[in-house]
């Protein structure tokens, strides 16, 4: 019996991982938009928003690669190093569960856009500022698809949402430092 190609397996820096991931995200996103669909899935567990694929995903999400896309986050630690650098909690179209088990650490990350699209990647319980080690693509490799999709439905059905409050327009707008200035932010749908 003949395997298919092998996935890539690649190493490489930091910034270098999050450019690729993105390019990722967009060719996936382009490549499972067909005229019969009317959304595209895309799934990320991650370990913290200071996690590459976490930057790449919300990078990719601020330029509009991934418009029309239904984002669910399944994240451990919600912790950042500077709280006031965008990540992807701050995107307001995703829906976001806070998986807080420690039991996971030794899962990998991984991200699924459309139904054959799959990144995995780092341990959970790698230091996200050091040097990244390991990842694999599986770009357009449907079976996959199908095992990480359910891999997912798992760890999303353990975590728990996060409310996320949404800044109304005012709020934006006013770019106020006094926040007893400022009005309450929208409630969220």
């Amino acid at each position: 019996m003949r395997t298919a190609t092998p996935s890539r397996l690649m190493t490489m820096s930091r910034t270098d991982k999050e450019s690729r991931l993105k390019d990722f995200i967009g060719e996936a996103m382009t490549a499972s938009r067909t005229p019969l669909a009317h959304g595209v899935s895309l799934t990320l567990f991650v370990r913290s928003p200071d996690s590459p694929v976490a930057r790449a995903l919300h990078s990719a999400w601020s330029e509009g690669r991934v418009e029309a896309a239904h984002i669910r986050i399944v994240i451990c630690d919600t912790n950042m190093e500077d709280a006031t650098a965008p990540s992807l909690l701050d995107m307001t179209d995703a829906d976001v569960r806070v998986l807080a088990d420690p039991s996971f650490g030794p899962a990998h990350e991984q991200l699924v856009v459309g139904p054959a699209h799959v990144w995995i990647g780092d341990c959970l319980r790698r230091d996200p500022t050091k040097r990244d080690a390991f990842e694999l693509y599986h770009p357009g490799d449907a079976s996959i698809g199908v095992f990480a999709a359910a891999s997912f439905e798992k760890l999303w059905s353990r975590g728990r949402p996060l409310k996320l409050p949404r800044l109304s327009p005012e709020i934006i707008a006013a770019q106020s430092d006094d926040p007893a200035a400022l009005p309450l932010p929208l409630p969220r749908h």
